[in-house]
């Protein structure tokens, strides 16, 4: 027999709510769930016993699970959290990942982190069908923790080589040469460079 102190501490489950309004665990669900199928009188019964437990409903994540999607994407980063906001390329790239789930109306989840250990964590626990990964720092560890996950994924901007991974990014290096090969060959001798300032510039002591 359960103590009374293990009985005011434990959460209150659904199946508190079904025995408190007197109805079967399923009908309870039901309410939460589909409550279109429930006859009025029985709703506000089992919805007037959650109130007074102080319920809230069924934990959105477990249903979310059993499904098996939960229709969003993960864009990892090993930077903090602010990168995606300060950063002029991560902004660009939001932009067009938001797009994209605009159009099919899936949702986005930031998965950041200050340092490895937070990191792991974070990519483990994220509830997410799969992962856009931004590679610009510390990319094979990304591909490391998402591959854990067993998710599908695709790197921008990886860094390195790997046929076993699905990344998209662009030859900097080769288009600053093919840009410089093209000015020389007009005659021009001094070349300026202009570029985006990144999100860690410092100015001062």
């Amino acid at each position: 027999m359960a103590s009374s102190t293990e009985s005011n501490t434990r959460p209150i489950r659904l199946a508190d709510i079904a025995k408190a309004a007197g109805v079967s665990h399923g009908t309870a669900s039901n309410v939460f769930s589909r409550p279109e199928i429930v006859r009025e009188e029985v709703r506000d019964r089992v919805k007037a016993a959650a109130e007074a437990m102080g319920y809230a409903g069924p934990d959105p994540k477990g249903r979310l699970l059993r499904a098996g999607k939960v229709n969003a994407i993960g864009v990892a980063t090993t930077e903090p959290l602010s990168y995606f906001f300060d950063d002029p390329f991560a902004r660009a790239m939001m932009a067009g990942i938001s797009e994209a789930c605009d159009a099919t109306g899936a949702g986005i989840a930031l998965v950041s982190a200050g340092n490895q250990e937070k990191l792991a964590w974070n990519i483990q626990s994220a509830l997410v069908d799969g992962f856009i990964l931004f590679c610009i720092e510390g990319g094979s560890r990304l591909v490391e923790l998402t591959r854990e996950r067993k998710l599908p994924f695709v790197a921008l901007e990886l860094g390195f080589d790997d046929d076993t991974v699905s990344a998209i990014g662009v030859d900097n290096v080769a288009g600053a040469r093919l840009a410089a090969h093209h000015l020389a060959e007009l005659g021009h001798r001094r070349f300026a460079v202009l570029s985006l300032p990144f999100a860690d510039d410092r100015t001062g002591p």
